[in-house]
């Protein structure tokens, strides 16, 4: 398996961070649109505008929201990807942590990267003293949740077209 190590998201790798992120959800939202490339490129484009805003708004905020956002480097140095983690949500443990997304560059992608990023992330939040790690998953999402499944991550609950996992860690 690879091996990556995270290092405190910069401004400049934030802004990356970002464009990777809408062009995801772009990405995302073409595969579910129906209809004509007319029709399609206008679902794309009304999503993007709709979630940038708010994607740029939640990220300056984070810091002062207790969030950690980190880069995930290669053995060279270099970018592979991003982590967001929140604190706790309500219903959860209190030593326990919230992986809002994790997002591997499309060029460094089925190369291992995302699991590596996976078990960075459980090394840190252990060290932290956090008993577990949660996310959402959409139920469309196989190759992600592919990637949950092989790095031991097990079912919570069901959400509307979503469910919860976790994995749980230094009980």
């Amino acid at each position: 398996m690879e091996r990556v190590r995270l290092v405190e998201l910069s401004d400049a790798e934030c802004e990356e961070f970002i464009g990777a992120d809408i062009a995801d959800y772009a990405e995302y939202a073409k595969e579910r649109a129906e209809g004509e490339p007319a029709s399609i490129a206008l679902a794309v484009e009304r999503a993007c505008a709709e979630f940038e805003p708010r994607l740029r708004s939640e990220h300056a905020v984070a810091d002062a929201k207790g969030h950690h956002r980190w880069s995930a480097l290669d053995a060279d140095g270099s970018v592979v990807g991003w982590l967001w983690v929140m604190p706790a949500r309500e219903g959860m443990p209190t030593d326990s942590a919230y992986l809002y997304q994790i997002l591997v560059k499309p060029v460094r992608r089925r190369q291992g990267y995302g699991r590596a990023m996976l078990a960075a992330l459980e090394d840190s939040l252990s060290a932290d003293g956090m008993a577990e790690v949660r996310l959402h998953v959409f139920d469309t999402n196989h190759r992600a949740k592919a990637l949950y499944d092989e790095a031991g991550y097990t079912f919570v609950k069901s959400l509307a077209g979503m469910s919860e996992l976790r994995k749980q860690f230094g009980r």
